[in-house]
């Protein structure tokens, strides 16, 4: 692909040409004289600019929806050649959290794996705006995970609900916070512990950054010691040698009493949220078809 073309592409995504070119390891008056070049060369204008960034024009929300499903397809042809060169025809490659791993994505994929032995896999795991950014730039065919809220009209993705989640306050079983007579009040009193947390380099998925910011609030960030793990078995570890508070899934509750690790009591109604599939808003070859339904029935 065209260097400016590809330029353009971390522009649109960032909405911001100076964060473009550090990105790119570009200055920014070069940045924009590429664009400029760019607009010329098609003959029309794709960027509006405003104090903090840009935005694109229609012209470049065309450019730019072309421009990714190209970009997948010169992914998925790399791909294709390198699964033909191993004298492989199909591949499943998706994403998904640890919490989801364990519920129910690992069982469901074994069901796969026996209905069709000759299927490759490729896992990716981590956090919603990580698998996010992967799924949009044709790394994954799709991922589970939390709805997003706020995410950006430009990921131009599904999501199909498969179930409720509701959100537990996790520490180890000697906890202080358990011989106290209102634990899950009392908890942003101690450490807080985020298992893969979001990461600054993906926010330009975000396009209302509120849903995020209030969350932020809720758990009181600003005024509290965190620690941020991108590890589960990490996370664990430290929960039993600490007085942190670990957020999570409460569908983990029974993989965690293994690990002497549990749910705080609370008065407060749960945080609650949906967890469902990520994939592009495109047709699905008939195998991503398959385990899609799959994941689905799962719950």
């Amino acid at each position: 692909m065209d260097k400016h073309y590809r330029q353009f592409l971390v522009i649109a995504e960032h909405g911001s040409i100076s964060s473009a070119a550090e990105q790119l390891n570009l200055s920014q008056p070069t940045l924009t004289n590429n664009m400029k070049k760019l607009e010329k060369n098609l003959d029309v204008i794709l960027f509006t600019r405003r104090s903090k960034g840009v935005d694109l024009t229609e012209y470049g929300k065309l450019l730019h929806e072309q421009l990714q499903e190209l970009s997948r397809r010169h992914d998925t042809m790399l791909d294709k050649l390198a699964d033909l060169k191993a004298r492989k025809t199909e591949k499943i490659k998706m994403g998904t959290g640890d919490a989801w791993w364990e519920v129910f994505v690992k069982s469901a994929l074994q069901r796969y794996c026996e209905q069709h032995p000759g299927i490759s896999i490729q896992l990716e795991f981590g956090n919603h705006l990580k698998l996010m950014d992967m799924l949009v730039h044709g790394h994954i065919d799709l991922f589970i995970g939390h709805e997003i809220h706020g995410l950006s009209r430009r990921c131009n993705v599904q999501f199909t609900p498969i179930l409720q989640d509701q959100e537990a306050q996790f520490v180890h079983r000697s906890h202080p916070l358990l011989l106290s007579g209102n634990p899950g009040d009392n908890s942003h009193m101690y450490p807080l512990l985020q298992v893969t947390p979001d990461q600054d380099s993906y926010q330009h998925l975000i396009e209302n950054p509120q849903p995020k910011q209030q969350e932020k609030e809720r758990k009181k960030l600003s005024e509290r010691i965190t620690y941020e793990i991108n590890s589960l078995s990490a996370s664990l570890d430290l929960l039993t040698t600490s007085k942190a508070v670990m957020p999570y899934t409460k569908s983990m509750a029974n993989y965690f009493e293994q690990f002497d690790i549990v749910p705080l009591p609370s008065t407060s109604a749960p945080q609650t949220g949906i967890v469902g599939i990520y994939h592009l808003n495109e047709p699905n070859a008939s195998h991503i078809t398959d385990i899609k339904e799959i994941l689905s029935r799962s719950q």
